[in-house]
C-alpha cells in the first residue's frame, strides 16, 4: 500500500492481513499492532483475576481467608484500576499502530528502536508497578495506585510513542480523518494530564487536602478524556473499515463528538467535586457538556453499527456483535450519565454505588467492548479468505459467549445502580436499608461479578491461540 492518504484505499486492502511479511526479517507495523495487542489483553486479565478476587470479600466469612493468603484489598483494588487503565490505552495504541500501515508497511530502523524501546519500558512499568502493589507498595492514588517510580518508564514510552505518531501524521496532520486527530489529541491531553496527575508530590499541593482532591479529579477527569479519544478513534476507525465509508470520518458529526470530547475532557470532573466548595457556574458547564458528548457519542456509535450491519457477508460476524453491544451500552450509560450530573441527584447518590456502576458500565459497555470489537477485528481480519466450517462453528460458539458476557455485565451494572439508589434514597430521609437488602445485594454484585469476569477471561482464552501465534501463522496465505 502507498504511503498516501487512506482515504482512497479500498475495501478489500483494508481487509489483507496486516502483518503479512514482505521482505526477509523485515518488521511490519502489523506485527507491532499484534505486539500491543497481546499487551493490552494480558492487562485485561491481570485486572480481571484481581476484580474476581476483590469481589470475594463482599462474601461473609471470606476475607480472613483472603488476608491469610496473601491477598489484601488494598492492593487488590489498586491493581485492578491501574491494569483496567492499561487495557484501554493498550488496546487504543494497537490501533493505532494498524493504522500506520495505511502509511507505511515497513518500520524503518529508528522507527523499530523507539517501538523496542517503548515496549520494554512499558513493559518494566507493568510488570514492577503489580509487583510492587502486591508487596503493598502503593501511591494511595485513585487510579494511579503504581508506585510514582514507575511513572518514569510510563511516561518515556509515551513520549516515543508521541513522536512516532506525529513522524507517521503530521505531514497533512489536518487533511486526515477525525479518528487521527482524535488520537493525535489523546496523545498530547495524557501526557499533560499524567504529569498533572502527579502534583500531590509537590509539598504545597500535598499539604492542603482540598487543592490535592480537586487537582487530583481535575487532572484524573482529563485522563479519562484522553483515553476517550482513543477509544472513539477506535470506533470509527473500524467502523470505516467494516463499512468501506470513508464519509463518516469526515462528517460534521464526528468533528462535533471530538469537540465535545476535548471540552468535555476539561470539565468531567465537576460531577465528581459538586461537593466541594466551587462556584455554580463550574457545576452547570459540567453537566451541559457531558450531557452534550454522550448525546453525541451515543448517536455517532448508532450510526456506525448501522453502517457495518448494511454491509452484508459472513466475515467479521463477532466484531459486528460487540460493536452492536457497544451500541446499545451507549444508549444505557447516557441515562446514568443524567442521573450522575444533575446536581440534586447527584447529591442522593454520590458515594454509593451507582458511581460504582456508571464507571463500571462505560469501562466495560462501551470502552471495552470497543476495543474488544477492535480486537477481533485484527484477528478476524488476519484469517484465510474463505471462512471454513470450523472457523464458522468458533464464532457461533464465541458470539454466545459475547452475549452472556454482555447479559452478565447488564446484570451486574443495573444492579449497581438498584443498590446505590436505594441507600442513597434511605441515606437522604435519615433511615437504613432493610437488613435482607444487605445479604441480597452481596449476592447479586457476587454472582454477576464473577460471571462478568468468567465470560470476558472465556472470551480471552478463546481469542489467545490466535493473537499469541506466531506472525507466519496469523497470516493469510
Amino acid at each position: 500500500m502507498s504511503s498516501g492518504d487512506p482515504r482512497g484505499a479500498s475495501h478489500d486492502d483494508a481487509m489483507r492481513a496486516p502483518g503479512d511479511p514482505v521482505g526477509p526479517g523485515s518488521a511490519t507495523w502489523g506485527q507491532a499492532s499484534i505486539v500491543l495487542m497481546r499487551g493490552a489483553v494480558l492487562a485485561l486479565a491481570v485486572a480481571l483475576v484481581a476484580g474476581a478476587i476483590g469481589v470475594l470479600y463482599y462474601i461473609p466469612g471470606v476475607p480472613d481467608r483472603l488476608r491469610e493468603a496473601g491477598f489484601a484489598f488494598k492492593t487488590l483494588r489498586p491493581v485492578h484500576t491501574s491494569f483496567v487503565m492499561a487495557w484501554i490505552f493498550l488496546g487504543g495504541v494497537a490501533v493505532v499502530h494498524r493504522y500506520f500501515e495505511d502509511h507505511s508497511e515497513l518500520i524503518d530502523a529508528g522507527g523499530r528502536a523507539r517501538l523496542r524501546a517503548q515496549v520494554w519500558l512499558w513493559v518494566l512499568a507493568g510488570v514492577g508497578s503489580l509487583v510492587t502493589i502486591a508487596m503493598g507498595i502503593t501511591s494511595g492514588r485513585e487510579y494511579l495506585g503504581f508506585h510514582p517510580v514507575f511513572s518514569i518508564p510510563m511516561l518515556a514510552g509515551w513520549l516515543l510513542f508521541a513522536f512516532t505518531f506525529f513522524k507517521m501524521t503530521g505531514r497533512g496532520f489536518l487533511d486526515r480523518p477525525v479518528y487521527v486527530t482524535m488520537w493525535g489529541v489523546g496523545v498530547l491531553f495524557f501526557v499533560y494530564t499524567f504529569v498533572e496527575q502527579h502534583a500531590w508530590l509537590l509539598p504545597e499541593v500535598f499539604a492542603h487536602p482540598l487543592t490535592d482532591i480537586r487537582l487530583q479529579w481535575k487532572a484524573t477527569g482529563t485522563l479519562i478524556g484522553s483515553f476517550n479519544l482513543f477509544v472513539y478513534g477506535s470506533l470509527i476507525y473500524v467502523g470505516e473499515r467494516l463499512s468501506g465509508d470513508t464519509r463518516y470520518a469526515h462528517s460534521r458529526l464526528a468533528y462535533a463528538l471530538f469537540a465535545v470530547g476535548v471540552l468535555n475532557s476539561f470539565t468531567n470532573y465537576g460531577h465528581h467535586t459538586y461537593h466541594l466548595p466551587q462556584s455554580h457556574t463550574v457545576k452547570w458547564i459540567s453537566f451541559v457538556v457531558s450531557m452534550t458528548e454522550i448525546v453525541i457519542l451515543t448517536r455517532v456509535v448508532w450510526d456506525i453499527a448501522a453502517s457495518v450491519g448494511r454491509r452484508a457477508g459472513a466475515g467479521f460476524a463477532c466484531t459486528r456483535c460487540l460493536l452492536t453491544a457497544t451500541k446499545w451500552w451507549t444508549a444505557a450509560m447516557l441515562g446514568s450519565a443524567i442521573v450522575l450530573s444533575i446536581p440534586p441527584l447527584n447529591t442522593i447518590v454520590h458515594g454509593t454505588h451507582v458511581v460504582t456502576g456508571h464507571a463500571m458500565g462505560t469501562e466495560i459497555g462501551i470502552d471495552t467492548m470497543a476495543l474488544l470489537a477492535a480486537l477481533t477485528w485484527l484477528l478476524e481480519s488476519r484469517r484465510t479468505r474463505s471462512a471454513d466450517s470450523q472457523t464458522t462453528r468458533r464464532d457461533i460458539v464465541t458470539r454466545r459467549w459475547i452475549i452472556a458476557m454482555n447479559i452478565a455485565a447488564a446484570a451486574l451494572v443495573t444492579w449497581l445502580h438498584v443498590s446505590g439508589t436505594v441507600v442513597g434514597v434511605t441515606r437522604y430521609i435519615g433511615t437504613t436499608p432493610p437488613e435482607w437488602f444487605g445479604s441480597l445485594s452481596v449476592a447479586m454484585f457476587v454472582t454477576a461479578g464473577l460471571c462478568t469476569g468468567g465470560a470476558m477471561l472465556a472470551l480471552l482464552l478463546r481469542w489467545s491461540p490466535e493473537l499469541f501465534a506466531p506472525a507466519r501463522a496469523l497470516t493469510r496465505p
